[in-house]
């Protein structure tokens, strides 16, 4: 039975586009919008975008014909794997068109991540247009999203045009060894495991490639991950990032910072021969915000250390032989802390400033296992405050 086929790629006429006002306010200013399905934003399979907020009429008329890419995004993550689905399907229907993409924020220029993301889909830099103003298009073409956030199983047909359209970015290459893609090296407000900087640590001694995307060029990232046998991610939005390549016959397994994450299964499952979602959760430290809601994408999680090097021992790294556990005990504690004093930064930005009183924090200590560093912990919020 063959693969289902996309939806075709649409067309409108003489429609509004004007700038972002968030990410579930695109600016697009669909006709009949309320019923609109395939060019609505989607995630979780549902409608989640809104018509754009007009605060000035449009200003200018282009006639000529355009692709609607989505938002300029700023985040890597949500580039990925909310805007990209869009692209291939559109750019092979209609070649050398320009692509709109919608101001979000205050700066109209592409950063140089989304600038990247566009080089590694050959799309040249000249064919990108930002929308920054309200603007009226005679006619937009559009396709669906192909894939998106927690949505389902992507197409067969897309991985087709994704990986014609990358094909001059790779060599042939066959897959060798155990890479592992990081987090330690961002900063704590991020969301990242306590003591990773000591598994890292151990896994170099064990000759496993370490990869840390932030320093990296785009297409060296992806060389990288195309390269590794087993590739295994901490999990975060870096993994988002092995959307931007197609099947490769390689294991994919994710360290989950979240109780039962199965974060972007249905995207990464069809681009590699077998997953893992490795259950190395034991619970995390979370703040929370002035809505009373966690803090989730900056809680600091911490290893089930026995099903981490179960894990590793079942894929042939020997990691067990290289643990200490009073020093990773002491890198876990050290990232504890670091995270307490970064958390409570009064230059962090409002939506990053926990709102809770101190117990709620501290009263998390003991379950955790972590009771020996509440006085600490205590020490480091009063002298943020």
């Amino acid at each position: 039975m063959s693969a289902p086929p996309l939806p075709p790629v649409m067309t409108f006429h003489d429609m509004i586009i004007a700038p972002a006002a968030g990410r579930l306010r695109p600016g697009a200013h669909w006709p009949d919008f309320a019923r609109q399905r395939l060019a609505r934003q989607q995630r979780r399979g549902r409608l989640v975008c809104a018509p754009p907020i007009l605060r000035s009429p449009p200003r200018g008329h282009v006639a000529a014909p355009v692709i609607f890419g989505g938002i300029c995004e700023t985040h890597f993550g949500h580039l990925v794997a909310e805007v990209v689905p869009r692209l291939p399907q559109a750019l092979t229907a209609h070649p050398g068109l320009p692509i709109l993409f919608t101001q979000l924020g205050d700066d109209p220029a592409p950063s140089p991540m989304f600038s990247a993301v566009m080089d590694w889909l050959n799309i040249p830099a000249a064919d990108i247009r930002v929308v920054t103003r309200p603007i009226r298009f005679g006619e937009v073409h559009v396709a669906a999203q192909a894939e998106h956030l927690r949505g389902p199983r992507t197409p067969t047909a897309y991985l087709d045009l994704l990986e014609a359209r990358i094909a001059p970015n790779l060599d042939p290459v066959t897959p060798q060894g155990v890479a592992y893609v990081g987090r330690a090296g961002l900063a704590q407000t991020k969301g990242t495991h306590a003591g990773e900087g000591y598994l890292i640590r151990c896994l170099r001694a064990l000759g496993v490639r370490i990869l840390a995307p932030e320093t990296m060029p785009l297409r060296d990232q992806m060389r990288a991950y195309a390269a590794a046998e087993t590739l295994i991610f901490a999990e975060g939005s870096a993994l988002h990032g092995r959307q931007l390549l197609g099947r490769i016959d390689q294991h994919i397994a994710v360290l989950r910072r979240r109780k039962g994450s199965q974060m972007a299964r249905p995207q990464i499952a069809p681009r590699c021969s077998t997953t893992s979602y490795v259950r190395c959760f034991r619970g995390a430290l979370v703040l929370t915000n002035g809505q009373g809601r966690p803090i989730d994408y900056a809680m600091k999680s911490l290893y089930d250390t026995q099903a981490l090097l179960d894990w590793f021992d079942s894929i042939g790294v020997a990691l067990r032989q290289h643990w200490n556990r009073r020093a990773y005990h002491r890198a876990r504690d050290r990232d504890v802390l670091a995270w307490v004093q970064a958390m409570y930064d009064p230059a962090n930005p409002r939506w990053l400033r926990p709102a809770n009183d101190t117990a709620f924090l501290l009263d998390q200590f003991a379950s955790l296992r972590l009771s020996h560093l509440t006085d600490q912990a205590a020490a480091l919020i009063r002298a943020a405050r």
